[in-house]
């Protein structure tokens, strides 16, 4: 079955999903692998997250070292904080369509009634006790909901709302679980924005808001768009920049960015134009860049974030600005320039040390090229460039290697290659994965020199070794995992397709032509006196592919 791959920019079907092998294969991309596979790079989980993801789903309950009382109940608990989270956000969100206050302020930041909907935004009440009310009246404990940060207080002082007054914001994490909130001001005060802590549901620096609604964008174009806040993360993709999203409260983290590393592998920071912005934008970049991501910085106008320019200026804008972006070099010489003149002595001991970080050689002699010519006491351009790189080498320090790698295009239409072994060879081997007369063709699987080529020799040889008392039942979904991962690889570029009907004369004549050929390469190798058919280049190739990579290059 084909379709389009998640896993690039996909125009026509290339995505073979093999149902009775359990395994798909992108014949424009190469991504392969199972359900396990699937899962955990189309959730960007580890495996253990992955299990857990397809027995939640299959209704089958994992077994461990914990006893089943413990594992009932971290369950029972794990199901009581999602059923508060749940709950919480049912209630901010009905109140948001009660509050005429909420709607206005709303309608005055051009937030319509469907952006409402696909964020989720809510509303908490100007009253102390509202929510706390719902959730007692709902009959979720209140002491658990102090974990959560939803309320505040105890069983005898009584117990308070957290967020009062505030347009709320649900944060999901990359699973899709509402774990935090964030809450904003209608009017003036302090704090503007109050956030959830970290809770047993969420470490702010383990999530980056808008990462549940940006997901499939990034899966695409690998690229994402790093924002400040909500209002900007919500504004970027209004404006059709889909891929923005934002750390939560506090500048990027490390662990935000290894995050983002799972999703993409391109980052362009969108930050606001104030000072602040701009030097948290320097620093995030040196944090993404540590993670191997490819960085680059959108200037803003100062006193400007995406919000004000979607006001200002519409979709159009807020698409120039994220267009617009310079290296993370470029960025920070252009800020320089900005804040001291070239003719000031202190410019030129900055930028010195700016150009001898340069991640690149060739970003080094463009700003070189370029500021040569402004260089003090030297008119002679030449000899400025001589003596601006004698500076800055001086000055360089052994960069750490740059991990960074842009995703490599797909050019052209998705061909499927198929694995390239002999036509009878295939026949046999596909009659006995998908036919129904696997048994009458076990005995032919485990004749390793009926085969021509070593791909088909290796799987049949995998087959055989791991199935030794007879044929394995049922579909190979049911048994491929028996074998090497590799070898199932193998099997799925099996193409089939370059036989036509496989019925069972087809078949016949296949492993006849094989026999044939089996019985004349035998009669050779007795005339020579060789007592191995196979030639000596196919021997060299054997003896090749058997040896480990470090030994076949010396």
């Amino acid at each position: 079955m084909l379709g389009l791959c998640p896993f690039h920019p996909d125009k026509r079907p290339s995505l073979d999903v093999n149902s009775e092998i359990g395994w798909y294969r992108c014949w424009a991309c190469g991504e392969k692998g199972d359900i396990f596979n699937w899962v955990m790079k189309t959730q960007n989980v580890d495996f253990k997250d992955a299990l857990t993801i397809l027995a939640q789903r299959a209704g089958v309950t994992l077994s461990g070292k914990r006893s089943a009382e413990t594992s009932a109940a971290a369950r029972s608990e794990r199901q009581v904080r999602k059923a508060l989270m749940d709950a919480a956000l049912a209630f901010f969100r009905g109140e948001v369509e009660k509050s005429s206050t909420a709607k206005a302020y709303c309608a005055g930041r051009g937030i319509d009634a469907a952006t409402i909907g696909t964020w989720e935004l809510g509303y908490a009440p100007d009253v102390g006790e509202a929510l706390v009310a719902y959730l007692k009246r709902e009959g979720h404990p209140l002491s658990e909901a102090k974990t959560l940060f939803l309320v505040d207080g105890d069983t005898d002082r009584g117990y308070s709302d957290k967020f009062v007054g505030r347009l709320i914001f649900p944060i999901r994490n990359e699973r899709g679980d509402v774990v935090a909130f964030g809450g904003r001001l209608l009017g003036d005060g302090v704090p503007k924005y109050i956030n959830s802590s970290d809770t047993p549901l969420y470490r702010k620096s383990h999530v980056l808001y808008g990462l549940w609604q940006a997901r499939e964008t990034l899966r695409k174009s690998r690229r994402a768009s790093l924002a400040e806040g909500y209002l900007d993360v919500i504004a970027c993709h209004r404006a059709g920049v889909t891929g923005a999203l934002a750390s939560l409260g506090t500048s990027l983290a490390e662990d935000q960015a290894k995050l983002l590393k799972h999703w993409c592998d391109a980052v362009t920071i969108l930050y606001d134009g104030d000072a602040a912005g701009l030097k948290a934008a320097d620093r995030a970049a040196d944090i993404l860049a540590a993670e191997g991501l490819i960085v680059d910085v959108a200037t803003l106008p100062a006193g400007d974030d995406p919000d004000t320019l979607l006001q200002r200026d519409g979709p159009a804008g807020v698409e120039r600005a994220a267009a617009a972006t310079q290296s993370p070099l470029d960025f920070r010489v252009a800020q320089l320039e900005r804040r001291l003149e070239t003719t000031d002595p202190a410019f030129w001991v900055e930028l010195y040390d700016l150009l001898a970080n340069a991640p690149t050689e060739l970003e080094l002699m463009r700003q070189v090229e370029r500021l040569a010519p402004l260089y003090p006491e030297l008119r002679d351009v030449v000899a400025a460039r001589k003596a601006l790189r004698t500076e800055v080498m001086r000055r360089r320090r052994p960069a750490k290697a740059q991990a960074a790698k842009g995703q490599a295009g797909v050019a052209g239409s998705p061909r499927r290659a198929g694995l390239a072994i002999d036509s009878a060879e295939l026949a046999l081997l596909c009659a006995y994965l998908f036919g129904e007369r696997r048994a009458e063709y076990h005995a032919l699987i485990g004749d390793a020199q009926l085969f021509v080529t070593g791909a088909a020799a290796r799987i049949a040889a995998a087959i055989s070794d791991a199935f030794p008392e007879g044929p394995p039942e049922g579909p190979p979904a049911h048994w491929l995992d028996r074998l090497d991962p590799e070898i199932v690889s193998q099997i799925s570029e099996l193409d089939s397709d370059r036989l036509g009907a496989l019925n069972e004369k087809f078949v016949g004549d296949a492993v006849a032509r094989l026999q044939r050929q089996k019985a004349d390469r035998l009669s050779r190798a007795e005339a020579v006196g060789d007592d191995d058919p196979l030639s000596k280049s196919e021997k060299a190739k054997e003896r090749l592919e058997r040896l480990k990579p470090d030994e076949r290059n010396s």
